[in-house]
């Protein structure tokens, strides 16, 4: 008996009149199933677009994997599709079979190899997914790897590239997007997921970009790694450098959540870099084994800044010797073939911020671990953890130094100023044979180290300030600086070159070290908002007040305080700006006993007045001004018990009380008749000096800056006269369409004949069958 017998047997069985067999049935189920699994030939045939001219506005489209491949030969075959435009329509899987780019090439010094097939269109993603990319050899070191190979101009835009798996030892030149980005080429809105390792310059998205060229609003969240060689590996891109005079490079609002590891030169946004880098965000660890390590860019060379940036990981070098190991750059320095960077500048690093560990290396920076030569490193915060290193160490910088002066470009002057910085990190979190809480200056003399503190205390012109006399310095004529944080033992302030600077307290108290607080020798200073200042009490002599302000200016550079607004610790009555009067507190302690507030409030507020040599006090107690008056001679006391002296009727509307009579920013000119006192004398004047309202800031909700008539007036509003409705009138609405509910006759006369017709049917349809079985 044949093998098959058992088969056509249990085909015999249970399915007596088939046709085939069930061995057949089982190859023909074969023979689909290889039709359908098997990878596709792709390439082979079929039309390379489903569609378009490849305008801009009707570009050619590319529907599936097929299409891309021969798409792809196409570009290598030497079509560059220069001025055309490919859109992805579909969702696209590559099966992760071996995939060959799209423009290939390899890389000589900052361009192209001869040979090579770039790609200078664009590609338009439109958002589609591309997934399963694999690639895993590489015929040569620089072969350019990714889905392109190399993009000459061109533009790769709006594509997530989802489980990409490149694994290429030996290349010097992979990225999960581009191999190669050069002649101001774009990759912009790509994100990556998967891994993607190489020998070395090796990204994220791009594996390097040359001369010039953008890489925007791109993610990756892929393991990234340069397993061994001279390393270069970024979140986003590998390498990004060589200069030129006619170009730069550009990495902006892009983030990395990917790990990124290497042996030397290793960013969470950029490995080696000479580019512009600005809005990047790293939230990816860093690691690497020798030098250069940061968690927005590793190296930063000879040119380009960094701007606005964030990192949020650790950062590690495993090398104790190896240099730069920082927050957000690694190591930055001049060095290279001077034919390779003709373009050179001293380096900016200013306004990001890092909140990650710091460890290893022979700097840690909470900033920048070593910064070599010249450079600007201001408006950065650094609230690292800890930063550890077997040298140097710093909050901000952990190590400024000289380089030999042979490797600074002429171009470039020497310098490096660590300013305007805010670090977070305890000294004793701070661990390193050489360290300091800012920056470890190794040449005092060529650096500067200045101004930087533990918090952010003001703003002007939308800047921050860690030091509130910088604040001031910058702070243009007429401009205010604001304060965003409290002062407690503050350094005294001065004002000496003729402008007018008003310092807004915001809600926050400024407490002075030092007497005088502020000394104005020349210009105007003026203090609005509420909150405390204070002078310090124990500078004073014994039975004397603490001196707060110091206004030494003469005729030729006027000098004056105005005050528009906070507390005090002491008298500053003859201080107070015009429009505005000081109020003394009924309170035991000192701390903002005396306020200043627009006269109406002040007047407002208290229970009585003191008025001598031309100024008036007014006080919340009444015993209080009677105590204050009796120590002064020639004093007046006017008790505000009696709604004679209390404000009673608006104020006119253009009586200009919002502007200082003197047409400055306060002061102590003009004059305002006072209303009758209680005791039924009145002074001939009082001073304007503290009469004003309706300053900038105070609400006044009747629009004229008066109180608004409450009497008993009554009637109608207008000619009209409108009648109430008492009985509402119910109105029962039927929704159009709606079904006739029960109760309503026609419909259960219509329900009725349907349920008769059901039932007749149904009746006739059993007959029927009755009369067939009896047939």
């Amino acid at each position: 008996m044949s093998s098959t017998a058992p088969v056509h047997a249990l085909t015999a069985k249970y399915f007596p009149r088939a046709i085939v067999s069930l061995r057949w049935a089982a190859i023909a189920f074969a023979l689909l199933g290889a039709i359908f699994l098997a990878p596709a030939a792709w390439g082979a045939s079929g039309p390379m677009f489903q569609g378009g001219t490849g305008t801009a506005s009707d570009p050619y489209l590319v529907a599936d994997a097929n299409q891309l491949c021969r798409f792809r030969d196409a570009v290598n075959d030497g079509n560059d599709f220069a001025g055309k435009t490919v859109k992805l329509a579909e969702d696209i899987d590559l099966a992760h079979v071996e995939w060959t780019p799209i423009g290939a090439g390899t890389r000589k010094g900052s361009g192209a190899a001869s040979g090579s097939t770039p790609f200078a269109g664009t590609f338009d993603g439109a958002g589609h997914k591309v997934s399963g990319l694999s690639i895993t050899t590489s015929p040569d070191a620089d072969f350019a790897v990714g889905l392109f190979g190399i993009v000459k101009g061109g533009t790769v835009r709006d594509v997530v590239l989802d489980g990409v798996a490149i694994d290429v030892p030996g290349s010097e030149l992979a990225g999960g997007a581009v191999g190669l980005l050069i002649d101001d080429g774009t990759v912009s809105g790509v994100s990556v997921s998967g891994s993607v390792s190489a020998h070395a310059g090796v990204g994220g998205v791009v594996g390097r970009m040359t001369l010039s060229g953008t890489i925007s609003d791109c993610a990756n969240s892929a393991a990234v790694t340069a397993m061994t060689g001279v390393g270069n590996v970024g979140g986003i891109v590998g390498a990004a450098y060589y200069t030129t005079d006619t170009g730069e490079m550009v990495i902006e609002g892009c983030t990395n959540t990917g790990t990124v590891k290497g042996t030397q030169a290793a960013g969470g946004i950029a490995g080696l870099c000479s580019a512009f880098v600005s809005e990047c965000g790293n939230n990816g660890a860093v690691e690497a084994e020798h030098y250069s390590v940061g968690g927005v860019v590793g190296e930063q060379k000879n040119y380009g800044g960094i701007h606005h940036c964030t990192n949020s990981a650790s950062v590690t070098c495993e090398d104790a010797g190896g240099y730069g190991c920082g927050g957000i750059a690694g190591w930055v320095r001049y060095d290279g073939a001077a034919a390779a960077y003709p373009a050179s500048s001293a380096v900016p690093v200013t306004d990001n911020e890092n909140s990650g560990e710091i460890h290893g290396g022979n700097d840690a920076g909470g900033i920048v671990g070593c910064f070599y030569n010249a450079g600007t490193v201001t408006g950065n915060t650094s609230t690292a953890p800890a930063l550890t290193s077997s040298r140097f160490a710093g909050g901000i910088v952990g190590n400024l130094q000289n380089a030999p002066l042979d490797s600074l470009p002429s171009s470039v002057i020497e310098g490096i100023a660590v300013v305007n910085n805010v670090s977070t990190t305890p000294l004793d979190k701070i661990s390193a044979p050489l360290r300091d809480t800012f920056a470890y200056n190794n040449t005092p003399a060529d650096f500067t180290v200045d101004d930087n503190s533990a918090g952010w205390v003001a703003s002007t012109n939308s800047l921050r300030y860690a030091v509130l006399q910088r604040a001031l310095d910058n702070a243009p004529d007429d401009g205010t600086v604001t304060l965003t944080a409290d002062l407690a033992d503050a350094d005294s302030l001065s004002l000496a070159d003729g402008r007018t600077v008003t310092l807004d307290l915001n809600g926050h108290n400024l407490a002075f070290a030092k007497a005088p607080g502020v000394t104005v020798s020349w210009g105007a200073f003026v203090i609005t908002g509420i909150g405390q200042v204070s002078a310090p009490a124990t500078v004073a002599p014994t039975g004397t007040a603490p001196t707060l302000f110091e206004v030494t200016g003469s005729s030729e550079k006027p000098a004056a305080v105005k005050l528009k607004g906070g507390s005090y610790n002491v008298d500053v009555e003859p201080y107070v700006a015009s429009k505005y009067a000081e109020l003394v507190r009924d309170q035991k302690d000192s701390a903002g006993k005396f306020s200043v507030l627009p006269a109406k409030e002040a007047r407002a507020e208290a229970q009585a007045k003191v008025d001598a040599d031309g100024e008036t006090v007014y006080y919340e107690s009444a015993k209080a001004a009677r105590a204050a008056a009796a120590a002064e001679p020639g004093a007046k006391v006017t008790v505000l018990d009696d709604e004679s002296d209390k404000p009673s009727a608006p104020d006119s509307p253009n009586d200009g009380s919002d502007v200082d009579s003197d047409g400055d920013h306060g002061g102590n000119t003009g004059t305002a008749t006072t209303p009758g006192s209680a005791d039924g004398t009145a002074p001939a004047t009082t001073p304007a000096a503290h009469e004003g309202d309706n300053t900038p800031g105070f609400l006044d909700l009747h629009g004229d800056g008066g109180a608004t008539d409450t009497g008993s007036a009554t009637g109608t509003t207008s000619g009209a006269t409108t009648t109430a409705t008492t009985a509402p009138h119910k109105t029962t609405i039927k929704p159009a369409g709606a079904v006739p509910q029960t109760g309503d006759s026609l419909w259960e006369a219509l329900l009725s004949i349907g349920l008769l017709a059901i039932v007749s049917g149904a009746a006739v349809a059993l007959a029927r069958t009755r009369s067939k079985r009896t047939k």
